[in-house]
């Protein structure tokens, strides 16, 4: 298999390490995800129950 054209051998430079940093921060989850992470969960809670019911109801109903 053959390397990644990241990890081919072009000697020591600050431009590989820059390129291994950016791609590394682009992997990371951007501010605005991480905010509605935080985000109080109170409405979602209402609507899992809301398909909670729904689904018990469509089982009593199922053959």
């Amino acid at each position: 298999m053959s390397k990644h054209p990241l990890d081919h051998d072009r000697g020591a430079s600050s431009s590989r390490l820059a390129k291994f940093a950016a791609f590394e921060r682009s992997e990371q989850p951007s501010a605005a995800s991480k905010t509605l992470q935080q985000r109080p969960r109170t409405q979602s809670e209402t609507r899992a129950k809301q398909f909670a019911r729904i689904e018990r109801e469509m089982k009593a109903v199922a053959p």
